[in-house]
């Protein structure tokens, strides 16, 4: 398995400054998700401080924030194909569509660019890759892709990859290992954060996402241990990509988005390595 960061972790620090982060704790990629720097600069850009920094960017992301013209993620689906193919991607992820049906309205037209992009990616390394949606209001569990067996089967339907993201999983609920063994043989991406269970908040904006969900690995309530554990024992190869809320991050004290990226990597490791974290393999060689 590769262990990523998603630059959606810190949207709105300078890239050259996550690219750098990423670097020095050991990440051996990234997550980009696209942002108004992305689109000023291009992907150019990004490709170049890849290079520099030697840290490869496995996927792509929609935006993080809900720009103007950019709500709609599958309508984002030609541009996000583009930028994939400049940065040498291997995952396009979309979230499953808020719809209740997927044969009329916005439900329809998802479908139909799913179903487009899967086309033009045709013959390429490129993979589109469904994630798993999260719940904000009760309501929000009646979408027609909501549950694990409805997403496998549009996945198998599509041909699509499938990324699980563990906070998302936790806001509807159901049991982690069993959405990993409901999607495996499709399972590419696994976005990876804690989730606070009781912890009442209004669903105003993203508040849910930035103080809820997307917590600091082992800081919350998630059963994150076995789920990593499996992963080890099945010798999973995919991703597991660092996707933490700024403010679960202390994005405001820099010292501090160190030391809880640096927790975030080494929970993260620690199941997944026969020596535990990377400075118990350090420990490990020395002795």
């Amino acid at each position: 398995m590769r262990f990523s960061l998603s630059t959606g972790s810190l949207y709105l620090y300078p890239l050259r400054h996550t690219f750098a982060l990423a670097k020095e704790l050991g990440f051996e990629g990234l997550e980009v998700a696209l942002s108004l720097e992305v689109l000023v600069r291009r992907a150019g850009y990004v490709r170049r401080l890849s290079l520099e920094y030697g840290l490869p960017v496995f996927s792509l992301h929609p935006p993080m924030i809900p720009w103007p013209k950019l709500r709609e993620h599958h309508k984002l689906l030609p541009q996000l194909t583009s930028v994939a193919r400049d940065l040498g991607c291997h995952f396009i992820v979309i979230h499953a569509p808020k719809a209740l049906t997927l044969t009329e309205g916005v439900g329809a037209e998802y479908a139909g660019a799913v179903r487009a992009c899967v086309e033009d990616l045709r013959g390429s390394s490129l993979r589109l890759c469904v994630e798993n949606q999260a719940v904000f209001r009760p309501s929000d569990r009646r979408y027609v892709l909501s549950a694990p067996g409805s997403l496998r089967q549009f996945a198998e339907e599509y041909d699509l990859s499938v990324t699980l993201d563990t906070a998302h999983a936790a806001s509807f609920p159901y049991d982690l290992i069993e959405a990993y063994e409901t999607w495996e043989s499709r399972l590419v991406n696994i976005h990876l954060s804690d989730f606070r269970q009781n912890l009442s908040i209004p669903p105003w904006f993203n508040l849910h996402s930035y103080f809820k969900h997307h917590q600091v690995p082992g800081d919350a309530d998630l059963p994150l241990v076995p789920l990593l554990e499996r992963l080890k024992a099945d010798s999973y190869e995919g991703l597991i990509t660092v996707e933490v809320s700024p403010f679960a991050l202390e994005a405001w004290r820099p010292q501090r988005v160190r030391e809880n990226l640096k927790r975030c990597l080494d929970f993260v490791q620690r199941p997944c390595s026969p020596f535990g974290s990377v400075e118990d393999r350090k420990r490990a060689r020395m002795a």
